[in-house]
C-alpha cells in the first residue's frame, strides 16, 4: 500500500514538474513573442508614418508641377516626386509583409516618379509639356491625394489606437466590443482609388525662416541690465513693473531675459532691450470681432510699440484667437524674411500673443538697384500660360541657404480656380518658388 501510494506521488510530482516546465517554456515563448511582436509593430508604425509623410509630399510637388513653366523648377519638383515614391514604395513593403496584394498601388509609386522624371527630361531638353501630358499630371495629382488622405486616416486610427497590424481581434477588443482596423484589408481598400490612373502644406509664406545667423539689428546694441529690461516689458504691456517677476535668462542667438506673472510670459533682448515675444495664458468667448477689426487692432498695437512699416499677409484662427502675420514694407517691397505674428482675441479684442523674432534676426537694410533682365509687368509672360494674374508685387524671399533674393510674386488663378503664389527671380527669369493658398473657415493657409 505505501509503495503504491509512494508511486503515485512520484507520478504525480513528474507531471506537475512536466506541466511547470511546459509553462516556463510557454511564459519564455511568450514573451520572446511579444517582444518579437512590439519590435515589429514599432518599425510599421515608424513606416507607416513616412509612407503618409511621403505620400503628401508627392501630392504636393504634383501640384506644384501643373504650375511650373521654367525646367529647373520642373526639375526640383519631379526630383522631390522621385525620391518620395521611392522612399514609400520601401514604406509599403516594410508595412504589409505580404499582407495584401497592393500591385495598384506599387504599380502608382513606380510609374508617378518614372513619369515626372521622363517630363523633367523633355523640359532641360527645350520641349514644351503638352496640353495630354499635363492632364495625365492632373489626374495622377487627384489619386495622390486620395491615397495621402487614406493613408493620413490610417496613422491618425493608429494613433488613437484603432488600428492593429495583424488580422486578429484580440479577446480584450471583442469583450469591449470595439470594431478595429486591419492594417492590410484597409490598404487594400485603399487600392480601390486606384483604378484608372493615366498608364505612366498654419502659417503664411515664409514665415519659419529663423536663421541662426546672429541679429544686425540688435549687435551693436547697449546691454541693458535685469532692471531696465523689466521696465521695457512694464512699458511694452501698459503694466506697471511691480506686476512683472523675474523668470530667467535665455541664451540663443539672441541673449533675452524673461519675466512673467499669473496670466503672462515676457522676453526682452538683453541688447538693446526689445522685447521679442509675448504670451498671455487666456481662453476666448464667442467672437464679436470681424477679421477685419483684429488686424486694425494689431496694427494700432504694433504702430503704437514703434512698428510703423508693415502689412498683414496671411492669417489663422484657432479657438476664438486670431494669429496675423505682418511683414516690413517699405518702397513697395514686401519683406516676408522680417515677420512679427500678432495674436487676437476674438471676443474682446485683447492682445493675447506676439512675436518678433523674424523681424529681429532679418531685419536690415538691403539694396535693390532695379537693374533687372525683367520687370515685374514683362515677368508675367514667364508663367504657366495657363495661369491668370490676379495681382503682383516686389518681395524679398528666403533660399534654402540662410539667404534671401529680391523677386516678384504673381498671385494667381489656375483653370480649377486653385489660386497659387508664384516666385520670379528677375534676374534669371526662373522660378523661384511656388506656394499653393488654402481658404480655409479659420484662415488663409499656404504649402
Amino acid at each position: 500500500m505505501k509503495k503504491s501510494r509512494r508511486k503515485t506521488v512520484r507520478i504525480v510530482s513528474f507531471l506537475v514538474a512536466v506541466i511547470v516546465a511546459l509553462v516556463a517554456v510557454s511564459t519564455v515563448s511568450t514573451v520572446k513573442y511579444m517582444k518579437t511582436k512590439k519590435v515589429l509593430n514599432a518599425g510599421r508604425e515608424r513606416a507607416l508614418t513616412e509612407l503618409g509623410t511621403h505620400l503628401d509630399s508627392i501630392s504636393l510637388n504634383l501640384d506644384k508641377c501643373l504650375y511650373a513653366s521654367t525646367s529647373p523648377m520642373i526639375a526640383n519638383v519631379s526630383t522631390e516626386v522621385w525620391r518620395a515614391s521611392t522612399a514609400a514604395k520601401t514604406n509599403l513593403s516594410e508595412i504589409t509583409d505580404g499582407e495584401a496584394e497592393l500591385s495598384s498601388i506599387y504599380k502608382f509609386l513606380s510609374q508617378v516618379g518614372e513619369y515626372t522624371m521622363t517630363l523633367n527630361e523633355k523640359s532641360a531638353s527645350g520641349e514644351k509639356i503638352t496640353k495630354e501630358e499635363t492632364e495625365n499630371l492632373k489626374k495622377l495629382a487627384e489619386y495622390a491625394e486620395k491615397l495621402s488622405g487614406e493613408v493620413n486616416y490610417l496613422i491618425s486610427e493608429e494613433q488613437s489606437g484603432g488600428l492593429e497590424f495583424e488580422y486578429v481581434k484580440s479577446t480584450l477588443a471583442e469583450n469591449e466590443g470595439e470594431e478595429k482596423l486591419y492594417l492590410g484589408q484597409e490598404l487594400d481598400d485603399a487600392k480601390q482609388t486606384m483604378t484608372d490612373y493615366p498608364t505612366l502644406i498654419y502659417d503664411g509664406p515664409f514665415s519659419d525662416n529663423i536663421d541662426t545667423k546672429k541679429s544686425e539689428l540688435i549687435e551693436n546694441l547697449p546691454e541693458v541690465s535685469k532692471e531696465e529690461a523689466q521696465k521695457k516689458a512694464a512699458d511694452f504691456l501698459d503694466i506697471s513693473e511691480t506686476e512683472l517677476y523675474f523668470l530667467s535668462e535665455c541664451k540663443s542667438n539672441i541673449d533675452c531675459y524673461s519675466f512673467y506673472n499669473a496670466d503672462l510670459t515676457v522676453s526682452v533682448t538683453k541688447k538693446g532691450g526689445i522685447v521679442t515675444y509675448m504670451i498671455y495664458s487666456r481662453f476666448a468667448d464667442e467672437s464679436t470681432l470681424t477679421y477685419e477689426e483684429a488686424i486694425k487692432t494689431a496694427t494700432l498695437f504694433l504702430n503704437q510699440r514703434g512698428y510703423k512699416n508693415i502689412k498683414e499677409s496671411y492669417y489663422a484662427v484657432i479657438d476664438g484667437i486670431m494669429t496675423i502675420n505682418f511683414a516690413f514694407y517699405e518702397n513697395g517691397i514686401t519683406y516676408y524674411t522680417d515677420l512679427i505674428k500678432v495674436s487676437v482675441a476674438l471676443d474682446n479684442g485683447e492682445i493675447t500673443a506676439f512675436d518678433s523674432t523674424g523681424y529681429l534676426m532679418n531685419h536690415t537694410k538691403r539694396e535693390e538697384n532695379g537693374k533687372y533682365k525683367y520687370t515685374l509687368e514683362n515677368g508675367k509672360k514667364l508663367l504657366n500660360p495657363s495661369l491668370k494674374v490676379k495681382s503682383s508685387k516686389k518681395v524679398f524671399i528666403p533660399t534654402d541657404f540662410g539667404t534671401e533674393i529680391f523677386a516678384y510674386e504673381y498671385h494667381c488663378v489656375a483653370p480649377d480656380n486653385q489660386e497659387i503664389l508664384v516666385y520670379i527671380d528677375p534676374k534669371t527669369g526662373e522660378e523661384a518658388e511656388i506656394l499653393i493658398l488654402l481658404y480655409m473657415d479659420n484662415g488663409v493657409l499656404t504649402k
